[in-house]
């Protein structure tokens, strides 16, 4: 079992893509730019470390998913480190080539193609919404070079996992989350080995202070976070209520993964396992 947590009714690939291409969401507000900017800004602050440590000594660094470009805008200051961003959203790829200064590619991953082989892919709050693995993973292969590194940042669950861990999971922009089991279960099936894996509860994560300086797309909760900033121990007290209530069920994680030289015959489409 791959315990590989996942939407009801999952939508097809093309769907998905010409949903995050129009940036027309019927349930969900696109944020601005800037704001969206600023957003990435805080969360590379808490983040961007582990990242730069496995990219040194890399010539060539694909950003999938780049956003606005903030990723890509700090690994510029890498000397002679070739970036490349896929972004499928036009406004978003648009402001993450002023600030990058590198090119921005509005194509799915899955129809990526380029004569460069990548010493390192990063996927940061992307594979979620990856709505093929097989394709996926296909790509990856014929993007990366031999020894590569693919980075994922994405959530685990436990199969205790309740809808109170989260009270917003991204549905439907989100598709999938990986279980405990289901890492190992996609580098068997796949031809990957785990390079790095660090699994930090929710609860570490949601509950720092730059988290909750990261504007969203609802006024209200823009109105809770800056509340609970300026009262004095609130985010320390929740931190500790939610920890006491629904801790260790819910992780975000750091992955590092490698290929391996075996022919694992990943077609181009297939199923979500």
């Amino acid at each position: 079992m791959c315990e590989l947590f996942f939407v009801h009714p999952y939508p097809a690939s093309t769907h998905q893509h010409e949903r995050v291409l129009s940036g027309s969401f019927a349930e969900i507000e696109i944020l601005d730019c800037e704001r969206r900017y600023r957003g990435e800004k805080l969360y590379y602050d808490r983040h961007f470390s582990m990242i730069a440590e496995e990219c040194q000594g890399a010539t060539a660094v694909l950003d999938v998913g780049c956003g606005t470009g903030h990723l890509l805008e700090r690994l510029g200051s890498q000397p002679r480190l070739h970036r490349v961003g896929i972004e499928l959203n036009s406004q978003a790829a648009g402001f993450a080539r002023c600030v990058s200064d590198c090119e921005i590619l509005e194509v799915p991953f899955e129809r990526f193609e380029s004569d460069r082989k990548f010493d390192v892919i990063t996927m940061i709050n992307v594979f979620s919404h990856i709505p093929s693995l097989d394709a996926l993973f296909h790509s990856v292969r014929a993007a990366l070079r031999p020894g590569g590194k693919l980075i994922l940042r994405t959530s685990e669950m436990c199969r205790s996992v309740s809808r109170w861990n989260q009270m917003h999971w991204g549905i439907p922009d989100d598709l999938h989350f990986l279980g405990l089991r289901t890492l190992d279960f996609l580098c068997a099936k796949y031809g990957f080995v785990v390079g790095r894996h660090l699994r930090t509860p929710f609860e570490e994560e949601l509950f720092q202070r730059s988290r909750w300086q990261q504007m969203g797309r609802s006024r209200f909760v823009n109105l809770m976070k800056t509340v609970a900033i300026r009262a004095p121990f609130a985010l320390s007290a929740m931190k500790r209520a939610y920890s006491a209530a629904l801790g260790q069920r819910l992780f975000v994680s750091f992955i590092v993964l490698t290929p391996t030289t075996r022919n694992t015959g990943i077609a181009e489409s297939g199923s979500r396992e």
